[in-house]
């Protein structure tokens, strides 16, 4: 990366690097967990296991070293063999079914299948949140081909979309530090992602929408560094069905966007030959990537809304509700999901603009109160930052506990993950992994700052992750949301503990 473009990347590097050592330092003292049995989402701070936390990293350290030393190729192969079957064993053992949103958008889904639109009707589900009618499209083809309600399919869906994610995760790291060690010790550390098996059978399209928005910022790399045109058309497509998916992936396409930009600005500086060229190509690109993240969408809500007789596809309830929302506090919650969105949007008999009225009302209360009690705000925002990104769980053993309420099975291993000895052991391992990743992940930020080594591949995935966490803040927060970033963040804790078992072992030599 030319010098002027780097000095600009620190406008978000450094405030990253600050986040993620709060993040750890809030990681090495406290960790995240849930009481089961509540009726909503609600975050506790526990005091951390130093003993755990302690041997757990440095049994990791142990086992990197060795692996790194021997480049055993078939680790690659293990791991996915590995993950595959516990997958696969939470899969058959749980018999887990969909609840919350998952069961209503399967209601729905159902629904629309027999010809009943109903829920795009003012008051209905899709009414308010018509965002969700891509996963509906696809769940009415699964419910064609294999069945309604056949929730083992979405569970295969989901581990294939976990494999998919651990492999191009492997891809990433090697495009970005061209290492094997480094390599290998991301394949170590994803097995330690027990919050993303736990997820195997979450019936929603969270995990389904994971593995599109890294294979679009893999391919959106392998632009970044050989500029041929088949890589961008794929990380359009992948961004385009991804978007369809979760439309919180339009973080990932303005990071996309903002890079073709950096890369156009690169060859700029660099006097780079045919940039007449790649400035009409930069300019296509960016065209491609937004028409693919927000059109197929749009075409697909006006293909329901003459379904359904509608002379229009619904707008659902203004964004304004979400960030009014977001402000607010309660027991346990910091700016996460209270009902206050539906909730306006009903009592105003889903008028827009009322409700966009009472959202702006909210939000001037609460920024006066933050204005009157400027300490307690930085305690608001830095808790709801803590809430989401200092989780190791990622919700993962509640949301898997939620499911299990309404299981038939009587798996011992299932019900121990709820509430006995396999709950403590996923929690502790998810524990260490997390204290692991961050702090790989500060010592990547120190060393890249100290040697003025971000490239472009680089700063994509970190804007990608600070995007992230900036958005979250103004926006409806959830430690749930935060799984895909985490995920991208894997391939640079992997160098920092490569880096440090380097560290380590070139101290022990030379003594």
């Amino acid at each position: 990366m030319h010098k002027a473009l780097r000095k600009l990347a620190m406008v978000f590097f450094v405030p990253f690097t600050a986040l993620c050592l709060l993040i750890l330092a809030a990681s090495s003292v406290t960790t995240i967990y849930y009481d089961t049995d509540q009726g909503a989402d609600l975050p506790r701070f526990g005091a951390q296991n130093y003993l755990i936390l302690i041997v757990g990293a440095a049994l990791f350290l142990l086992a990197a070293y060795f692996l790194t030393k021997t480049h055993k190729k078939v680790l690659f192969s293990i791991v996915l063999i590995a993950e595959a079957l516990l997958c696969l064993v939470i899969i058959f053992t749980s018999d887990a079914v969909a609840v919350t949103d998952g069961l209503t958008l399967d209601k729905i889904i159902n629904a629309f299948n027999a010809g009943d639109y109903s829920s795009l009707e003012k008051g209905g589900y899709m009414f308010v949140y018509p965002f969700q009618i891509g996963y509906v499209a696809i769940g009415q083809i699964l419910a064609d081909v294999f069945g309604p309600s056949n929730y083992l399919v979405f569970q295969i869906i989901n581990l294939a979309a976990i494999l998919v994610s651990v492999i191009f995760l492997h891809k990433i790291t090697r495009e970005l530090f061209e290492d094997d060690g480094i390599c290998e010790v991301l394949d170590l550390l994803s097995l330690l992602m027990f919050f993303l098996y736990s997820y195997v059978t979450y019936v929603y399209n969270d995990i389904w929408s994971v593995a599109p928005g890294i294979l679009a910022l893999y391919f959106e790399i392998c632009y970044l560094k050989k500029h041929e045109i088949k890589d961008e058309l794929f990380a359009a497509l992948f961004l385009g069905f991804g978007c369809l998916l979760k439309t919180n992936l339009y973080i990932a396409l303005i990071a996309m966007a903002i890079l073709l930009v950096a890369d156009l600005l690169q060859g700029a500086l660099t006097k780079a030959d045919k940039f007449r060229g790649r400035c009409v190509m930069s300019a296509a690109f960016i065209i491609l990537l937004v028409v693919m993240a927000l059109c197929p969408l749009k075409l697909i809500g006006n293909v329901y809304a003459k379904k359904a007789g509608l002379s229009e596809y619904p707008d659902g309830v203004p964004s304004s509700t979400y960030f009014a929302m977001a402000m607010q506090e309660g027991e346990g919650e910091w700016g996460w999901y209270n009902g206050f969105n539906w909730n306006t949007y009903a009592e105003a008999d889903y008028d827009p603009e009322l409700t966009g009225e009472k959202a702006k009302a909210a939000i001037d209360e609460r920024l006066s109160e933050f204005r009157e009690r400027p300490l307690h705000a930085v305690k608001f925002y830095v808790r709801k930052l803590l809430t989401q990104w200092a989780d190791p769980t990622h919700i993962s053993l509640r949301n898997y506990e939620l499911s299990m309420r309404h299981s038939e099975s009587k798996s011992a291993f299932a019900h121990s993950l709820v509430y006995g000895t396999w709950s403590k052991i996923f929690q502790a391992v998810m524990d260490v992994a997390h204290f692991l990743v961050y702090f790989g992940v500060c010592i990547y930020c120190f060393a890249t700052i100290r040697k003025k080594s971000l490239d472009l591949p680089q700063a994509l995935l970190i804007l990608f992750v600070f995007g992230g966490m900036l958005f979250h803040e103004i926006w409806e927060g959830s430690s749930r949301y935060i799984i895909r970033y985490y995920l991208t963040l894997l391939p640079f804790g992997a160098y920092g503990i490569k880096n440090t078992i380097s560290f380590i072992s070139g101290l022990t030599k030379r003594r």
